[in-house]
């Protein structure tokens, strides 16, 4: 029998019979698993308040031979997740990056850099006001952490550097920008200094963005270009996409967002900063 003790997030939580309750956890030691927790419904001293979405945890697992869960033996709360369910913008971006923890990576596949990282954005997210180039960086950072990262610097097909010009193609077939020589007429044509911007966004702190130069009406267009990019590269639409994309609507991702807004309860939205220093965000 294999125990382990280790810094665990919880991605979602589910009831399971009478007492007990499935928990989905992306793990600093093990990566991302399901264990079960016995009597987790019906003992509130087992887990006081420790198995809500986003908390950060160090949690004690055992995984008996044959079995087909692990099991939840002990929880420690070490960051609860309050700061991000009680405001709309910062609920939408985390379970943007939940989602994408709990899809795009493979369970029991361990990445102690892209727990570190994932623990940060959350950090992060629970102090900065929530805006539309956050939730962008967001999503750009956690796609090139988990190798989706797109091609922005030089052309994808031949990798010759990008000329200097105001626009050149990007596409999404090819992995991102490409140059004159290799764009299609079906490749939408993106300013340089924005494909610039994003490239920089990767390696920047998401405390930091504000230096980046990048203006409010540029966002949109590189949400609609990572848009396409992800749906073609992983084959699917992120649920948390819609959702984000109404929070949006409602400018609750405009810095300010509505006073007093509250969260959706965790089970009704699916579960789901700097690629500097290992974990920064």
């Amino acid at each position: 029998m294999l125990e382990y003790r280790t810094a665990a997030v919880v991605l979602r939580t589910f009831d399971y019979g009478e007492s007990d309750r499935l928990v989905h956890l992306y793990t600093e030691q093990i990566g991302r698993v399901t264990a079960i927790a016995k009597g987790a419904r019906r003992s509130r001293r087992r887990f006081p308040g420790t198995l809500e979405i986003f908390s950060r945890l160090e949690v004690h697992l055992v995984d008996p031979p044959r079995a087909q869960l692990m099991r939840l033996e002990g929880a420690v709360l070490v960051e609860p997740g309050e700061g991000l369910v009680q405001q709309l913008g910062r609920f939408a971006i985390a379970s943007q990056l939940l989602e994408m923890l709990d899809r795009l990576t493979a369970e029991g596949e361990a990445n102690p850099e892209l727990f570190r990282f994932s623990a940060g954005v959350l950090m992060v997210l629970c102090e900065e006001r929530p805006d539309r180039l956050l939730a962008l960086l967001v999503l750009l950072k956690t796609l090139a952490r988990l190798g989706y990262r797109p091609q922005l610097v030089a052309c994808a097909r031949c990798g010759r550097s990008l000329p200097e010009r105001d626009r050149v193609g990007f596409d999404v077939a090819q992995g991102g920008a490409v140059c004159p020589d290799c764009a299609s007429g079906e490749a939408p044509a993106v300013p340089v200094w924005l494909l610039a911007g994003l490239e920089a966004g990767i390696r920047t702190p998401l405390r930091q963005r504000g230096e980046l130069g990048i203006p409010d009406r540029a966002v949109g267009q590189a949400e609609r270009l990572l848009s396409r990019f992800l749906q073609f590269h992983v084959g699917f639409e992120l649920r948390t996409a819609n959702f984000l994309s109404q929070i949006r609507d409602l400018e609750c991702l405009d810095g300010a967002g509505v006073h007093g807004d509250t969260a959706p309860a965790s089970g009704s939205v699916a579960a789901g900063a700097s690629t500097s220093p290992a974990g920064r965000a």
